[in-house]
């Protein structure tokens, strides 16, 4: 019964006031250090005036990871109206982005509270791409553009580089080291593209040898564009009740075209006659397969060396099976 009294007058005596504080410091608040290299240090002075009649002692409480400080602040008293200095410094190594950091301290006097010095920095990636996305645009069927991603390393160290998951087969890929670049070169080349395929946007993984950017995500996309195009792309017979399809035909240049021939490789499907020249053709296609058929058509024009080739499929759908009969002697459904 005693020790809970003393407990309960302990909680009730008033906890001692804050002084006002003692000490002057310079910078104060927040220091913003800016934007810096993944092994930069940065270093911030401080000076502490006693600002009081009597003498007062700093002393470190803690700090945060990468914080060093040194000075005569922490060495000794400060005499009245007397000024030492501190130093802070920030190394960033092992961290990336955005980062705060701060440093507690602590004085001989029970009345003062604690002086923080917070600072905020933005630590660089030490490998970065050029681009995360690259566009080959417009490409031809004899062309084989390249795209070319440059990683760079800040600190200068050598980067090894490697396709993760594979890439399509109509893309070669090659790897070229360097330092303090390496880059990534990626060839499309047209001639392995699908037939039917128009447009793509690739999806690269590239794994590093930098610890803190093992990995980056780069797309790429392209648009292939023949001297004729058809409309559609892809021709896809649904209905089981509709037997022909018309192809259009478009010269991109707008001149007329003669096609010289056309076949259908694979079964399932019929030509109608070729079209005369002009700029817009239209091409009959009927389908004599009665089930799931796949051909390609193949066109070849007058004064053109590559043929045009056009998938050609039948995908019945499915018809829905109706519900069975009831029994007479099952009797009636069961209610909800």
């Amino acid at each position: 019964m005693f020790m809970r009294l003393l407990s309960l007058i302990a909680l009730a005596a008033p906890l001692p006031a804050q002084a006002p504080a003692r000490l002057d410091v310079k910078p104060a608040g927040r220091v913003l250090l800016g934007s810096t290299g993944p092994r930069e240090t940065r270093t911030v002075a401080y000076t502490f005036t006693n600002v009081s009649a009597r003498p007062i002692a700093l002393r470190l409480g803690d700090l945060s990871p990468g914080v060093t400080v040194r000075g005569p602040a922490l060495e000794g008293p400060f005499a009245p109206g007397q000024s030492l200095g501190l130093t802070l410094t920030v190394d960033p190594t092992g961290f990336v982005g955005p980062q705060a950091r701060n440093v507690r301290l602590l004085t001989d006097d029970p009345l003062q509270g604690e002086y923080r010095l917070p600072v905020a920095l933005d630590v660089r990636a030490d490998l970065t791409v050029d681009a995360q996305r690259r566009s080959l645009g417009i490409v031809a069927p004899h062309e084989s553009p390249q795209a070319v991603f440059a990683f760079t390393r800040e600190t200068g160290q050598p980067t090894a580089l490697r396709l993760a998951g594979g890439i399509a087969p109509y893309l070669d890929a090659e790897v070229v080291p360097g330092s303090p670049t390496s880059r990534l070169l990626v060839t499309l080349r047209p001639a392995r593209v699908p037939p039917g395929a128009t447009l793509g946007l690739e999806t690269l993984q590239v794994e590093t040898s930098a610890p803190m950017q093992p990995a980056f995500t780069l797309y790429l996309d392209w648009k292939l564009h023949h001297p004729v195009e058809a409309v559609p792309s892809r021709v896809v017979f649904l209905d089981p009740a509709a037997p022909a399809q018309e192809l259009l035909l478009k010269a991109r240049d707008g001149k007329a075209f003669l096609v010289e021939d056309a076949k259908v490789e694979g079964g399932g499907f019929t030509l109608g006659p070729l079209p005369g020249a002009a700029p817009e053709q239209s091409l009959a296609i009927r389908r004599t397969a009665t089930s799931v058929a796949r051909a390609l058509l193949v066109l070849r024009f007058k004064g053109q060396d590559a043929p045009l080739r056009v998938p050609l499929s039948y995908l019945p759908s499915s018809t829905p099976q109706a519900p069975p009969a009831a029994s007479p002697s099952a009797g009636p459904p069961p209610r909800p």
